[in-house]
C-alpha cells in the first residue's frame, strides 16, 4: 500500500502594490517564502516527485488568494 506526504504552496497577491508572494509549506517544515513566480515554484516541485491533488482561489477587491495541494508518495 502506498502512503502518501503532503505539502502546500501559498500564493497571495496585493494588486494595489503589484507585489506577490509564494509560500511553500512541506511535510516537517515551515511556511517558507520561495524566489520565482507561481508556475516556477510549482514546476521545481514537480521536478522533485510533487503531483498537484487540490487548487482554491479566492479573491476581495484588489487582494487573491491561492492555495495548492499537493502529494508525493513516501519512500
Amino acid at each position: 500500500m502506498t502512503t502518501w506526504e503532503y505539502a502546500s504552496v501559498i500564493t497571495a497577491n496585493d494588486a494595489q502594490s503589484l507585489r506577490a508572494g509564494v509560500s511553500v509549506k512541506l511535510p516537517g517544515g515551515q511556511l517558507e517564502r520561495q524566489a520565482g513566480d507561481t508556475s516556477s515554484v510549482l514546476n521545481r516541485l514537480g521536478s522533485e516527485g510533487w503531483e498537484l491533488v487540490s487548487y482554491h482561489s479566492s479573491g476581495a477587491g484588489t487582494w487573491g488568494f491561492e492555495q495548492f495541494w499537493l502529494k508525493r508518495p513516501t519512500s
